[in-house]
């Protein structure tokens, strides 16, 4: 929950499927800081909200410019 938006990317990187990033059949590649801002925003919002105990994001749909999390789902404890 604590890392920089370049200890993300670094860790995207180690992905086995990381070159699908770099764009793949003529793809553009994906704006991987925009994908690392999503991760650091919520364990941001994880730190300063402890009574958050679980959360699901499914799909996060990566552009060549930004990125976007279409859907989430977040388990709150009581």
């Amino acid at each position: 929950a604590d890392l920089s938006t370049a200890d993300i990317v670094a860790e995207l990187r180690k992905l086995r499927s990381a070159k699908l990033l770099d764009g793949f059949r003529g793809a553009p590649p994906v704006d991987v800081d925009a994908v690392a801002d999503i991760v650091a925003k919520l364990g941001a919002l994880m730190t300063a909200n402890p009574q958050i105990a679980e959360v699901d994001i499914n799909p996060v749909v990566a552009y060549a410019e930004g990125a976007v999390a279409l859907d989430a789902l977040m388990v709150v404890r009581e």
